[in-house]
């Protein structure tokens, strides 16, 4: 996208974008999509000055913690991947319950590993203030900042400008 563009952008799935707007203005049989939730993707720009700077303070925040995760995940894939290339070609009766066992504690562990990740880097976002103001522009842009989050918004863009 560039440096020039936003940092992050929030998109919406056009199709199911108009399939909602005619179930508000229809009724009846389309009143389907109406009460489907909004799905949305939010499109970061890892070229952006601002987008950078929250990822080196990740680095630094989480810098040590990251890499072991992701060794232990790629080690777990692995180790699973043999697993099942040693049950591949066999019928399921064919297969041991140890081998089956295996794979589901390779699968546990890969869960709570995956977990693990995704609870510190959630934990940073959260606490980082310039990546939740990041977000926020994307919403406010998109009209979706409202209420109480707009509040925040306002209040963190004061203390940021400080």
């Amino acid at each position: 996208m560039g440096e020039n563009a936003q940092p992050m952008v929030i998109t919406r799935n056009e199709f199911m974008r108009r399939m909602k707007d005619m179930s508000k203005l229809q009724g009846g049989g389309m009143n389907f999509y109406g009460d489907m939730p909004d799905s949305l993707n939010l499109v970061i720009n890892t070229d952006h000055p601002l987008v950078k700077k929250v990822l080196e303070e990740k680095e630094g925040s989480l810098g040590q913690e990251l890499p072991k995760l992701r060794e232990q995940l790629s080690a777990l894939k692995q180790e699973k991947e043999t697993a099942e290339k040693a049950k591949e070609g066999k019928k399921d009766e064919e297969v041991s319950q140890e081998e089956n066992e295996k794979l589901e504690d390779l699968d546990k562990k890969i869960a709570a590993v995956e977990e693990e990740k995704r609870e510190k880097l959630e934990s940073f976002g959260k606490d980082n203030k310039l990546a939740r103001q990041l977000v926020d522009l994307a919403l406010l842009a998109n009209g979706m900042l409202k209420g109480e989050d707009l509040d925040k918004f306002v209040r963190r863009s004061v203390e940021l400008i400080k």
